[in-house]
């Protein structure tokens, strides 16, 4: 019996051993998170050639591979000692080892099972009290730094996205606030105010040194920034990651917080990798809306879609308040149509709306309408030239430009040429192109009548589907309407996403046009996915088809009748009183 409690001494020694050693990888994981910023991992990956991997989250699957290993062992001892018992034939000494072995790998798996779950914890609740969470019990969640979170908070939407990848060296910095900002607090004059915004290489961290030599631009609603680095980021000759991290000391134009509860400097940051190459190609337009030469009902949106983001500055303002670098016409009146210019779709999509109110739709929202019975025109200017034969355009813009000051090239050419006065060709008429005399001008004509269309939108598909299972930690939830869907109405307002258990995510919005089938298909981009986490995506009746009739929450999908959501609940009425 002396030689079994020796044994049995020594095993739980050895239980205890490993506890420790699972417990030290933990706390050293947290260390390393909570020191770090997360793309610091991401720019040592891209210098020596491994993975672009999060190290945190590499850290965390060592970890459960490692605890998967010790739950292998703990399966074999207590297999073998059920195999020694059953074998031991009444031969009390081995009834009594198998008993012992049992015993000790029951207790060493309770240990470091129970070791692991109150680290996991601990560490998650720190990392979501300081940095954003990494959840490494259910698998990986990388959130923002900072305690606002993209979508859910004040921000709307940001240029680069997070983690986008292989930008372009003279790229601008865009911003979009949820309310009006009090500028002092973003901009000093035309600078920026680096004390609230930094902009800083990755592997410098946040107390590093900054890029402070940056222009500063704003739309009239003080909502949109656009950040202008005079130098180039980054290097020809290697890919760098960049950060952009927001004081909690930023302020709404109302004197209210932006960030109210931020713990911390920082409030909100991200993180995007700048290539070696500098951005020489003009941005060209996609798809329009009303097509060339259609009639189309007086309460229609006009949409213009880009083939990559467009510099918000050039593209969004007031007809009426000198804003020119698009313009809508009433050619049966030969008059201009006033109205505003809205950039949406992660800077992707111009729409315009008249200040004519002409109903309400079934939300009670004022739906406004262009001139009924008109031929109308739209014309986009492309921006004027530094110099011919290159692509960058002058600033001030009096033209559509890109992120990297390109200036639009209406007639597909793949070469900028400029407006009509610097250029000498007309614009080019997507009613009847000719890109051999057409210049990067672009228009193009339709018909009003005096019709009104009232049909709402209907989801038609969506993917992942309802209760879907082992959906992957990346699938981007995607939602498909029957009809156009007016892209400004796209946003983290009418589109939300909670999850069980709660877990900070940022989110952004983008969207994908069926052009011959009229129908939209919304995209939601996010951060990773936590493993084992209930989402919940939810589709409101903020969001309107390119009529602006709003879409009823309860409807499609094999729902009968046309019900409505009042709070949540089904309604017969169209909208809450």
């Amino acid at each position: 019996m002396q030689n079994n409690y020796i044994i049995n001494k020594k095993n739980i020694k050895r239980a205890m051993c490993l506890t420790v050693i699972v417990m030290a990888v933990f706390l050293f994981s947290a260390h390393i998170a909570l020191a770090d910023e997360v793309n610091v991992g991401l720019e040592y990956a891209e210098q020596t050639g491994l993975g672009d991997t999060d190290p945190r989250i590499i850290a965390a699957n060592i970890i459960r591979i490692f605890l998967g290993f010790l739950g292998i062992i703990a399966v074999g001892l207590i297999t073998y000692a059920g195999w020694l018992w059953m074998s031991s034939e009444g031969n009390e000494e081995k009834i009594e080892k198998a008993k012992m072995i049992l015993k000790n790998a029951i207790i060493g798996l309770v240990i470091a099972l129970s070791s692991f779950a109150i680290a996991s914890f601990i560490l998650n609740k720190l990392l979501d009290s300081t940095s954003g969470s990494i959840n490494f019990a259910g698998g990986p969640g990388i959130n923002s730094g900072g305690i606002a979170a993209l979508g859910s908070g004040i921000i709307e939407s940001h240029y680069p996205t997070r983690n986008q990848k292989n930008l372009p060296r003279n790229t601008n910095i865009v911003i979009t606030f949820k309310e009006a900002m009090d500028i002092s607090t973003i901009m000093s004059g035309e600078d920026l105010n680096v004390d609230n915004v930094k902009i800083y290489k990755t592997i410098d961290g946040s107390t590093g040194s900054f890029v402070t030599d940056v222009q500063v631009s704003k739309t009239d609603d003080n909502k949109i920034f656009v950040f202008n680095p005079v130098q180039y980021l980054g290097s020809p000759s290697e890919k760098i990651w960049y950060s952009v991290a927001l004081s909690n000391n930023i302020a709404k134009a109302n004197g209210g917080e932006a960030f109210p509860g931020a713990i911390g400097e920082i409030a909100y940051d991200w993180s995007f990798e700048i290539g070696t190459f500098i951005d020489v190609t003009s941005p060209q337009i996609k798809s329009i809306v009303p097509q060339p030469d259609s009639i189309e009902p007086r309460n229609v949106v006009i949409q213009i879609n880009f083939n990559e983001a467009i510099d918000p500055i050039a593209a969004s303002g007031f007809s009426g308040g000198g804003f020119d670098n698009i313009v809508i016409r009433n050619e049966t009146d030969n008059g201009i149509v006033a109205g505003n210019f809205y950039i949406s779709n992660q800077y992707q999509t111009i729409e315009f709306l008249t200040e004519n109110a002409c109903g309400v739709n079934s939300c009670g929202d004022t739906v406004y309408c262009l001139p009924g019975d008109k031929n109308l025109s739209v014309l986009v200017k492309a921006a004027t030239l530094t110099a011919i034969g290159e692509s960058t355009a002058n600033f001030p813009y009096n033209g559509i430009v890109d992120m990297a000051s390109n200036s639009l090239d209406g007639n597909e050419n793949g070469i900028a040429q400029g407006p009509e006065s610097q250029s000498g060709l007309i614009a080019y008429n997507e009613n009847n192109p000719s890109q051999d005399t057409q210049g990067d001008d672009y228009t193009w004509l339709f018909n009003t009548n005096n019709n009104i269309d009232i049909t709402a939108p209907e989801i038609i598909s969506i993917d992942p589907y309802i209760n879907d299972l082992n959906v992957g930690l990346n699938v981007e939830p995607e939602v498909t309407f029957d009809k156009l869907i007016m892209s400004r109405s796209l946003n983290t307002s009418s589109i939300t996403i909670t999850s069980s258990p709660s877990s900070q995510l940022n989110y952004w919005i983008e969207k994908n046009d069926n052009s011959i089938n009229k129908q939209t298909t919304t995209i939601i981009n996010h951060d990773q996915f936590n493993e084992n986490t209930n989402y919940l995506p939810q589709i409101n009746s903020n969001i309107r088809d390119i009529y602006q009739n709003c879409y009823s929450p309860c409807s499609g999908l094999g729902v009968s009748g046309s019900p409505s959501c009042c709070n949540g609940q089904p309604s017969a009425v169209e909208s809450c009183q």
